[in-house]
């Protein structure tokens, strides 16, 4: 089959698109014929892979905590299974459960997903022994961008979940995102802390004990830097225990219906 054009092809019931790195993709089925909108969304799933696939190559980042312990900040993928479940393993109820807002014995079922490079990309925290400690997703969600976060009850609390949000926003800046959104429980609010110290303007929606908290990545010009140092406040699954008090730049707090993300994001997205 000859290489698709730049454009790509819409034929009905397939697309064929240029891959980057050599080939084409084609993505097809019997009905209904595919739309140009979905179209669209393929074209762009296929530009963001190609301009994040490079950005972090597996070696990783080696950093000091302050208590003075080395870990390794790097791009995790279904290679990397067996490690994910095993911290998985060691995480406390409480933790899996402010991660996935829904059963905790559920929870190893979206991990193969997860770590797929088709529907985002993950980045890992592991010690100098190769032992996960936490793991942090921005995923493909249509035309907006999931981050998601956890860390290991034994590792909470060092400043390694702000870290890793800070990555994966950068990420999300660099292949042209307008914003990334997280999902929590109202009553864990530490991921409201780290997003707000990530300098950006946020959205709240809320809903039955449900927060959405959404970044947009082009800042305003009357955006009201944050005060509060927001420390380690996204360790605890999606969220820890630190408010959102004086210096929160609040553009839109909506108290009717929130988008509805169950566990990991969208249903679709992270609990397949």
């Amino acid at each position: 089959m000859p290489p698709a054009p730049v454009e790509g092809v819409l034929e009905e019931t397939a697309m064929r698109l240029r891959d980057p790195n050599g080939g084409t993709f084609v993505i097809e089925r019997p009905h209904p014929p595919f739309t140009p909108t979905e179209f669209a969304r393929a074209r762009a799933l296929v530009e963001l892979d190609a301009r994040l696939g490079p950005r972090l190559p597996r070696g990783g980042d080696v950093l000091t905590l302050p208590e003075g312990d080395d870990i390794t900040v790097r791009r995790a993928d279904q290679r990397d299974l067996p490690a994910a479940r095993s911290m998985h393993d060691r995480c406390s109820p409480r933790t899996l459960a402010l991660r996935y807002h829904g059963p905790v014995g559920d929870a190893g079922r979206y991990l193969d997903h997860l770590l797929s490079p088709r529907f985002g990309r993950t980045l890992a925290a592991q010690t100098a022994s190769g032992r996960f400690v936490a793991l942090g997703h921005l995923l493909w969600d249509g035309d907006e961008t999931e981050v998601a976060l956890m860390v290991e009850d034994d590792w909470q609390r060092r400043g390694i979940g702000s870290e890793l949000l800070g990555r994966l926003v950068a990420m999300a800046e660099e292949a042209g995102c307008e914003s990334v959104y997280a999902v929590t429980q109202s009553s864990n609010t530490g991921m409201v802390a780290a997003m707000r110290a990530l300098n950006l303007p946020l959205d709240y929606q809320i809903e039955e004990g449900t927060l959405v908290i959404t970044a947009r990545l082009t800042p305003s010009p009357s955006a009201t830097a944050p005060e509060a140092d927001a420390g380690a406040g996204a360790d605890a699954g999606a969220g820890a225990d630190a408010g959102a008090g004086a210096g929160t730049t609040v553009d839109a707090v909506t108290p009717g219906r929130a988008r509805p993300r169950p566990g990991a994001g969208r249903s679709r997205q992270s609990r397949r």
